[in-house]
């Protein structure tokens, strides 16, 4: 296993077990905080042109 994956896996261990030892109207709290943010990231891709596969004005052919 590769130094950098075994890394990651010990982090992802440790942030599993810090947050499991909050206590639950945390938890909810930060459950919500996760949710609005994804909220607000589907709004800015719908808003967005630029993230959006549009269809080129010259034609639908490509070089």
């Amino acid at each position: 296993m590769s130094p950098l994956f075994q890394k990651t896996l010990e982090s992802k261990a440790a942030r599993r077990q810090r947050l499991m030892a909050l206590p639950y109207p945390e938890k909810v709290r930060i459950v919500e905080q996760m949710r609005a943010a994804a909220l607000e990231i589907r709004q800015a891709e719908n808003s967005t042109l630029i993230l959006r596969e549009e269809p080129s004005p010259y034609g639908g052919g490509k070089a």
